[in-house]
Parts: structure tokens; C-alpha cells; sequence
């Protein structure tokens, strides 16, 4: 956030970092009580400024906080600390969660032009040729030449589109997966097409699901970061209704603290493999294909039951926080990856369920993106 000189707000955005004070040139576009720009020069620069640890930082569309350093952790707490102060007061108590050094991307999205492999260009479909990503698992980082190189010798389709690499864990296989979902795992001889799904053993948890499928973009410490933050809350009781439950990572990760788990998903693939997963962990489980927001009924769960939210980031619908409001379960656990939508979540359930625990997770290393959680309870 920002000020100008006539002290109307400004949100800016900023390819390699803004630190408080420093003070910027930036092309502005104004609404009605506010303006959003886009920096396009320092003209005063923070000390605490380090130099970016990736050649294409400036132009890259993926990483916005490379110049910050070894303060992007503290830069991200801080805009948190904002948000959640502007959004929910000063009086709400929230932990930070910062990501360890060892946190790296296990996917990563790459296009192909016909003549050169890289990532979109920040606001741009103009491609930026990399060799190497710095902010991937180094399996990962290190596939870039080789899938480089397969295109352009023709082993491997060369329509221009997106490619995704993906790894699982631990991250010694990389598969590579094109826009129409046909998959290759890499060899020491090069790229030969698969049907192995990508396998996460990730504590006591063991998750499988499609190359090319949404997962957690950095598993292991997401898992760490989830799995702990859970056990800390000693979430348990009867069912769990784990909704938006993906491949079933939450179900796994709670375990037998529950005797039974309801999953909610609207993807079939998705739902295919919960069940899967489920199943091999001995963890007794309806797994349904529905649209959750469609799918809850009034009065869902009773006393010792806990209903887990992951939306997608546009967060819940104001039908479904209606129908949640009526809740019999005892607990509710709301997940967001947009801080806004997460927040307006938490008011519009405010009537029915009191705010216990909140937290934030740095799942995403060298961007501006947080987790957020909240542990909720339901008002008598």
C-alpha cells in the first residue's frame, strides 16, 4: 500500500519487492477512491535490498519477492498483519507459520513457443526462456534442459502450449505433462510416456494422484505445516466432512483422529483417487463427486463432528455460509489461499461460529501468497 501526493490510497504491485518508506514511480490507473499501479522505478531503495538470486527475477511472471532477501518472510508477515487488522481488528490473536528454507516448488508451469521454453512474461503472454528455476525442487530445475531439448528434437510434441513438471516426494522422478494431459517420465535416457501416478509420502501420510492434477505446490512442507498446525488444535472427534477434499490430503493428514470422514469434491479424477488413497490407509470414508456448495445440506454433522472447508480461491458462496450457519457439527476449520475472500468468509460465518485459532502459513515461498486457517466454533 501506498500513498500519493495528494494522499489518496494507492495499491502497488513490484516485480522484486516494496519495503515501508521507500518511495517509488509507478503507472497508476485510478478507480474511484483508490488507484492501483504498477512500479516502474525506485527512487529511493531500502537497505535492506539484496540482490536477486535469479537472473530473470525482474521480467518473470512467478516470484515477486526476490529482492527482499532474507527479509521476505518478515515483508510477508507484515502485509498479513495488515490485512488482518484492516479486515477483522486489532484484537484478533493469529500465529505466523514462515516456510524453511528447504521449501521449494514440485510443480511448476512452463510454455513452450515452437522455438524456446520458459514462463510468461509478468502481465504478458511473451515468453521469458529459462534454462533453470532456481525456485523448483532442483529435480525439477534440473528437467528444464532436457524437456528443452526433447521439443526441440521432436521427441516430444512440439505444439506450442503448456507443459507442466511435476515431481512427487521424495522429488527423484519428474514427469512431464502437456496441455492435453498426455504424460512422460524422465529417464536417464530421456522422456518415455507413463501411466505411474505421482506418489507424496509425506509422514505418515501416502498420497497418489495424476501427473498434471492440482496438489500442493510444495508438498512436504505443506504437510509439515498443515499436519502440525492441526495436532496443535487437537482436532478430532466422530466424522470428519472434509469438503473441497481433493485427492483426500486433510483426510490423511488427521488420520484416525476421526472414526469416519465424508469427502466432498467436485472432481471425479480427484474423488477416484481419495478413495484410493483412503482406502490403501485404512481410513473408513465416503468419498462423493458433487459440487460442495450444492451438496451441504441444513443442519450437517452433530456435536463431535468438524466440517473442513479448502475452497478454491474465490472462497465460499453466500448460499453455502447460509446453510453453515445451521450447522450441527461442533467444529468448522476454514482454509483460503486469498487473504481477502478468507477474511469476508470468516465475517458472513461470524453469526453462527466463534473464532478460536487463526494462523498463517507461508506455503509460498518468494510470493506474496499465504494460507490462511481458522479453527472455529459453534455458538450456542
Amino acid at each position: 500500500m501506498g500513498r500519493s501526493e495528494d494522499g489518496r490510497l494507492l495499491l502497488l504491485e513490484a516485480p522484486l519487492a516494496l519495503f515501508p518508506g521507500e518511495v517509488v514511480e509507478a503507472q497508476v490507473i485510478w478507480k474511484a477512491r483508490h488507484g492501483e499501479g504498477r512500479v516502474t522505478r525506485w527512487v529511493t531503495r531500502d537497505s535492506r535490498r539484496a540482490e536477486a538470486g535469479c537472473p530473470v527475477a525482474e521480467s518473470c511472471g512467478g516470484c515477486e519477492l526476490w529482492e527482499a532477501g532474507r527479509h521476505a518472510p518478515d515483508l510477508k508477515r507484515q502485509m498479513a498483519a495488515d490485512l488482518l487488522r484492516r479486515q477483522l481488528g486489532e484484537a484478533v490473536p493469529w500465529t505466523w507459520h514462515p516456510a524453511p528454507d528447504s521449501a521449494r516448488r514440485h510443480r511448476i508451469q512452463l510454455h513452450w513457443d515452437g522455438s524456446a521454453l520458459g514462463y510468461h512474461q509478468r502481465h504478458s503472454h511473451a515468453l521469458v526462456p529459462i534454462r533453470a528455476c532456481p525456485a523448483a525442487a532442483d529435480p525439477l530445475s534440473d528437467a528444464i534442459p532436457r524437456l528443452q531439448e526433447a521439443l526441440a528434437g521432436l521427441a516430444l510434441p512440439t505444439r506450442p502450449g503448456r507443459w507442466e513438471l511435476s515431481t512427487g516426494t521424495p522429488a527423484n522422478h519428474v514427469w512431464a505433462t502437456d496441455e492435453r494431459g498426455r504424460t512422460w517420465l524422465l529417464e536417464p535416457d530421456g522422456w518415455h510416456r507413463s501411466t505411474e501416478p505421482i506418489v507424496h509420502r509425506l509422514g505418515g501420510a501416502t498420497l497418489r494422484h495424476e501427473p498434471g492434477a492440482f496438489f500442493q505446490v510444495s508438498p512436504p512442507w505443506a504437510a509439515e505445516a498443515f499436519g502440525g498446525l492441526l495436532r496443535t488444535w487437537d482436532l478430532k472427534g466422530a466424522t470428519l466432512y472434509d469438503l473441497y477434499g481433493g485427492v483426500g490430503l486433510f483426510s490423511a493428514l488427521l488420520g484416525a483422529r476421526f472414526s469416519h470422514r465424508v469427502l466432498v469434491e467436485s472432481g471425479e479424477a480427484a474423488v477416484a483417487w481419495a478413495r484410493r488413497n483412503l482406502e490403501a490407509a485404512d481410513l473408513p470414508s465416503e468419498c462423493l463427486v458433487a459440487d460442495v456448495a450444492a451438496w451441504v445440506p441444513e443442519g450437517l454433522g452433530a456435536t463431535g463432528d468438524v466440517i473442513l472447508l479448502d475452497p478454491p480461491r474465490a472462497g465460499l458462496e453466500p448460499a453455502l455460509c447460509e446453510r453453515l450457519a445451521t450447522a450441527g457439527a461442533g467444529q468448522l476449520v476454514l482454509v483460503g489461499c486469498d487473504g481477502a475472500a478468507f477474511c469476508r468468509d470468516l465475517k458472513r460465518l461470524a453469526g453462527a461460529w466463534s473464532l478460536d485459532q487463526l494462523a498463517v502459513l507461508d506455503l509460498f515461498p518468494l510470493t506474496s501468497h499465504v494460507e490462511c486457517l481458522a479453527l472455529l466454533s459453534r455458538r450456542p
